[in-house]
């Protein structure tokens, strides 16, 4: 009976525990203006093809530009571990860092198009940055923003818990010299509506304004800010 064949593997070079770094030269694939080289770390997992995960030493987290942290924070990416491959690394013979640095730092320009760009606009913010928090104080900023750039009174369709989507007309939104409670814990902003006679008092993150209008995009972009 002949022999089954079997595929041959390429012995791994690193071993799990090993320590490295990251040849001169080699630059992130995603931020392509972020050198890599003199990177160092350790060895966690080794995967197939000549692949590894590293997971970067204190002294390499302390030293890395803090673009590139601002940019795994943007984008929801693990800082402390990366894969490499065979060809991306050394053996790490010790002595200090020789970590290569951006020569240059190409920041995108931001476009009014993109919902995070434009909540990255009003708090002076470049696309490098991450976006603020939810919180009391960039609610305030959002506030001061839609104050000055929402147009008055405008329709909407507010969606409440329980019913039937309302057509409103939003009159403004809560000032906090006469409503202490302009921004809901929960809800955000607050504005004024009616419908027909009656008053009401709804969250500005549950409008749907319709498409066309001047003030969608300006509240689809808090309101996308605002859940996420």
């Amino acid at each position: 009976m002949a022999k089954k064949k079997t595929k041959s593997t390429v012995p791994a070079t690193f071993h799990v525990g090993d320590k490295v770094r990251v040849k001169h030269g080699i630059k992130d694939e995603e931020y392509p203006d972020m050198p890599l080289g003199g990177w160092a770390g350790t060895i966690t997992e080794v995967h197939k093809e000549g692949m590894y995960t590293v997971r970067w030493s204190d002294e390499t987290l302390a030293a890395i530009h803090p673009v590139f942290k601002k940019r795994c924070e943007r984008d929801g990416m693990v800082l402390e571990d990366y894969w490499l491959g065979d060809d991306d690394l050394e053996a790490d013979q010790g002595g200090p860092l020789d970590i290569e640095h951006p020569k240059k730092i190409t920041t995108k320009p931001l476009s009014a198009k993109d919902p995070d760009d434009g909540v990255r606009m009003i708090f002076g913010l470049t696309s490098n940055d991450p976006l603020p928090e939810v919180d009391e104080d960039t609610q305030e900023t959002y506030h001061k923003y839609l104050s000055e750039n929402l147009v008055f009174p405008f329709e909407a369709t507010f969606q409440p818990e329980h019913g039937s989507p309302l057509r409103i007309t939003v009159t403004g939104l809560s000032n906090p010299d006469e409503e202490p409670d302009y921004i809901d814990e929960t809800y955000g902003l607050l504005c004024d509506a009616r419908i027909g006679r009656r008053q009401m008092v709804v969250p500005l993150g549950e409008l749907d304004v319709p498409r066309g209008k001047p003030n969608r995009q300006l509240i689809s972009d808090y309101t996308s800010w605002l859940w996420s």
